[in-house]
């Protein structure tokens, strides 16, 4: 008899972004692959009612549910909430639990835990802080709890010397943006997936910014990843070929990526993006747990790279939701 698996996603909008709408992608493919791996499928979507996706949940009880909920209503203080309910049902799920998903959705906390096992994060500022930035250096101004780079592009990076820009933004909201120094450097965003041996840290992708004028400031922003209209998407590409150089610079990412799996208690699969700075110092800026699992997503070219198919990548995620 198959088991079945049930498949979260998170209800969309009523005009979702390209961002959001993106599960469904996602919820596509991963059906394939359970029906290849020989599971029952089954789905719910949840919302703001919780109660009914608790009992929603409790009637279909499957053996396993793979957890493609994102953030609810796209927004991003949510997106924790589906977690919350899993947790209550107490029917094994995949992905990361719900202690380090409540940690890592909001930004000031992820680099708070991040400071506290030993790894480096930029330099981050409260909006009450703005006193504190130096004239000299260059910052970003953040949303705290936004995934998918919803917010962010390049007209969020200012100068400490920037008064009228730095007036502005002290009259955001404290509970919602805060400022990060902005590291001119290279960009890292690097897979990892379960294994019975540990986590295996995929090969690694390396972000590049072709043809940008000088001055134009380097960012995966929203446009990078969603308009393909723009020049930032057009622009920015993804390689896996590190030069001999780097192996120190290698094996430093592959060291700070275990020690996030292990001592943040992150499970199924994950993705962290780096900023190393011009003296090779790697700087976490970004821990995304259950990173999107599209064909055209960074978590699948690493996976292609190592030369796993989808079915793969799937059961191993969910081995690491039942063992």
């Amino acid at each position: 008899m198959k088991k079945t698996v049930l498949i979260l996603y998170n209800k969309l909008s009523k005009i979702p972004k390209d961002d959001e709408a993106d599960v469904i992608e996602q919820v596509n493919l991963v059906t394939r692959a359970l029906e290849n791996l020989n599971y029952d499928v089954k789905y719910h979507q949840i919302d703001l009612n919780l109660k009914n996706a608790i009992s929603g949940i409790t009637k279909l009880n499957p053996e396993i549910i793979f957890n493609l909920a994102e953030t609810i209503g796209n927004k991003g203080e949510f997106t924790f909430l589906a977690n919350s309910v899993l947790n209550f049902v107490r029917i094994p799920y995949t992905g990361s639990p719900l202690i380090p998903m409540f940690q890592c959705s909001n930004k000031i906390l992820a680099k708070k835990e991040l400071n506290a096992i030993g790894v480096r994060t930029p330099k981050g500022f409260t909006l009450d802080e703005c006193h504190k930035l130096r004239k000299a250096g260059k910052y970003i101004i953040k949303p705290i709890w936004e995934e998918g780079s919803l917010e962010l592009d390049e007209d969020c990076v200012f100068k400490g010397s920037d008064s009228e820009f730095i007036s502005r933004i002290s009259r955001k909201s404290r509970q919602h943006y805060f400022i990060e120094e902005f590291i001119e450097g290279r960009e890292f965003n690097i897979s990892i997936l379960y294994s019975a041996d540990g986590p295996e840290v995929l090969p690694l992708a390396e972000m590049t910014f072709q043809q940008y004028p000088a001055g134009k400031p380097k960012i995966m922003g929203y446009k990078s990843k969603w308009d393909d209209k723009s020049f930032e998407y057009s622009h920015t590409r993804r390689t896996f070929r590190l030069g001999k150089e780097d192996g120190q610079l290698k094996e430093k990412l592959i060291v700070i990526c275990k020690k996030c799996w292990n001592e943040m208690g992150l499970k199924g699969y994950v993705r962290i993006d780096f900023r190393v700075t011009k003296k090779s110092e790697p700087l976490v800026i970004d821990i995304n747990l259950n990173p999107c699992l599209s064909e055209s997503g960074g978590f699948m070219a690493a996976s292609k790279k190592k030369g796993l198919v989808f079915e793969e990548v799937i059961a191993r995620i969910l081995e690491d939701a039942i063992r």
